[in-house]
């Protein structure tokens, strides 16, 4: 193993444990944690991928609840220490991952900075603690993407279908990703073009193949119990609606979650759609998701005004863990404490972002065609969300893919300055002062209050979304 890596594994290693010995014996304090865990715990105990009442469900994707629910098999259900031991695992993994895709794309100085950047990235370090999938898809996403350099570089048919295989792997993880295949497909046509129309054909139909077989399984258990076909969850629709309806907050679009009473998506939904209540739980997501579209289609106005404010949410300051401790949550009581946090993990995001930008518009990896590739799954996984409602909570598995261009800035910053003239470079800086201006107008306009309320300057009674997620009744879930 190369010695700076080995150095670098190692303090990820120490500073997670400490981590997890100071989560340790820490509750749950997010709904999304809370149902991956009841999920877990009726797998470990009844065998059955169920809520706690028993009843079977389709509302989550399969492959993490079923790794807690090994973990809990193993180690005692609701063992969450566990899981974070698991998590703090799988993201040095990712380090290991992001280094050797780095290292192929640029060079070995650029792969032990970019192995740094995400070993100690604040907010990717501090999600391992959480009973989230967003450390487990990190790591497939790169996985993924390492996966399908090498099938177009090497041709190998193993490779496609590894490709395949990994992609279907984190669709089981979030189901954004099912989706991607005809995108992926259309890549790989345009990647091989100068290859036979019949070498091409065979190589992608194994990657699409391996994703079909390694998907199908979930999605025939899927559609046996909800009586439709359900690729990986139930989540999707009613996602979809509560972005796009009639209560849908103009800001902040994710709160729509926390609405109850008649004005919440499934009390609507159940008022338009008569015998609503004999459907099952991908029938109704099948329904909102035509209410949504519906609504979007005769409110188009309202739908891009949306859209372009969910855009610069999926995109906006990484404040999950800010807003945690600011509640005091994680043992944290020290307003010194939480604003430290804030500092260190929003003045990481801005550089990695000036850093990513700039490195994907001026440099030029090894294989141009990956800068596509990296395009093409961010750009997916942004629109997906800028449709449904965007948070800053979704971007964060897609950072080391711009961690590794933010490394190649930092050991190639002589190359990017003597381009400083050039168009790539003014594309670069026209980028990210967009999305700074969407930052600069959250802070100053939409979340100044909480901004007060965390400076001491005022008592602000609107809870954070993390405190409105662990209120969330259950029944908006069903």
């Amino acid at each position: 193993m190369n010695r700076n890596l080995a150095i670098i594994l190692i303090a990820g290693l120490a500073l997670r444990a400490a981590l997890v010995a100071w989560f340790h014996g820490e509750p749950l304090y997010v709904v999304d944690e809370q149902s991956f865990s009841e999920i877990a715990t009726s797998l470990a105990t009844n065998g059955t991928f169920a809520v706690a009442s028993g009843e079977l469900t389709s509302l989550r994707p399969p492959l993490f609840p079923g790794i807690v629910a090994l973990l809990y098999t193993l180690f005692g259900v609701e063992n969450y220490t566990a899981v974070r031991i698991f998590n703090a695992a799988i993201g040095l993994l990712t380090v290991v991952a992001t280094h050797g895709l780095a290292a192929r794309l640029f060079d070995r100085r650029t792969a032990t900075w970019a192995a740094a950047f995400v070993c100690f990235y604040p907010s990717l370090v501090f999600t391992t603690n959480m009973v989230l999938t967003e450390t487990l898809f990190a790591l497939l996403v790169v996985v993924f993407c390492a996966c399908l350099l090498r099938a177009w570089q090497t041709g190998a048919i193993a490779s496609f279908v590894a490709a395949g295989a990994e992609l279907a792997l984190a669709s089981l993880t979030r189901s954004v990703l099912w989706l991607f295949p005809p995108v992926a497909v259309a890549f790989l046509w345009f990647a091989m073009r100068q290859q036979t129309a019949s070498y091409r054909a065979v190589r992608i139909a194994a990657f699409v193949v391996a994703f079909a077989a390694v998907l199908a399984p979930w999605t025939i258990r899927n559609t046996r119990l909800q009586k439709t076909f359900i690729t990986v969850d139930v989540m999707g629709g009613r996602n979809f609606m509560m972005g796009n309806y009639e209560h849908t907050p103009l800001y902040r679009a994710w709160d729509a979650i926390t609405i109850t009473g008649p004005e919440s998506w499934h009390e609507v939904l159940a008022r338009d759609v008569p015998g609503y209540s004999q459907t099952t739980q991908g029938q109704r997501d099948k329904l909102a998701l035509r209410y949504g579209l519906r609504y979007a289609a005769e409110h188009p106005g309202l739908t891009a005004e949306r859209c372009v404010i969910k855009f610069f949410n999926f995109w906006q300051l990484e404040r999950e863990a800010i807003a945690g401790a600011q509640r005091g949550f994680w043992g944290i009581d020290s307003r010194a404490v939480v604003l430290a946090m804030a500092a260190v993990i929003l003045l990481s995001y801005v550089a990695a972002m000036a850093g990513g930008i700039l490195g994907w518009f001026v440099l030029r990896p090894s294989d141009i065609r990956f800068n596509v590739l990296a395009v093409l799954v961010i750009g997916f996984v942004c629109a997906v969300h800028t449709g449904v409602f965007g948070h800053s909570r979704y971007h964060l598995p897609l950072m080391p893919l711009v961690l590794i261009y933010a490394a190649a800035a930092v050991v190639h910053r002589a190359e990017i300055w003597r381009q400083c003239g050039s168009w790539r470079f003014r594309a670069a800086a026209l980028t990210y002062a967009i999305l700074a201006a969407g930052w600069v107008w959250e802070v100053a306009v939409v979340e100044r209050a909480r901004i007060q309320e965390l400076a001491g300057e005022t008592t602000c009674p609107a809870a954070t979304e993390i405190q409105a997620a662990t209120d969330l009744p259950r029944r908006i879930l069903s």
